[in-house]
């Protein structure tokens, strides 16, 4: 166990491994697109902060990259988005994770293989004067 390099607010835009967050980190929520793409929320104890990790199957024959994403809304209501470094997954780089976000949000983590501020599946689809169009991608539930 080593001592977390920062807590709640302080972790936002950090690298969760190099603050010592991942210690005591566990998934919150994980989907998967088979077993070619593994995306995870995961929550730290100790840092009280959130980020995306994610795992791409190298021999997957689809898709060559992926974008990984964490997600945020505030607690009292408001836009989502995305918190962080988005990761880019491709076959040569096959893992990855964000960077990390405060847990005073409501957070989920999510892939797209459009462009890294791409949601796909956001709250609303009936904003800005029209229908926005629907990415492939998923998300985990919110936490």
């Amino acid at each position: 166990m080593t001592a977390a390099g920062c807590h709640a607010e302080s972790c936002a835009g950090k690298d969760p491994y190099a603050m010592g967050c991942d210690w005591d980190a566990e998934p919150l929520e994980q989907l998967n697109m088979g077993n070619d793409l593994e995306v995870k929320l995961v929550y730290s104890y100790s840092c009280n902060a959130v980020w995306a990790t994610a795992r791409l199957n190298p021999a997957y024959p689809g898709q060559d990259s992926f974008y990984v994403a964490l997600w945020s809304t505030p607690t009292i209501g408001g836009a989502q988005w995305p918190r962080g470094t988005t990761k880019w997954l491709t076959r040569d780089l096959p893992v990855g994770n964000t960077t990390m976000g405060d847990w005073q949000g409501t957070n989920k983590a999510c892939w797209n293989n459009v462009g890294p501020s791409q949601d796909p599946a956001p709250l609303d689809y009936e904003g800005a004067g029209g229908n926005m169009p629907r990415i492939t991608g998923a998300c985990t539930a919110w936490q």
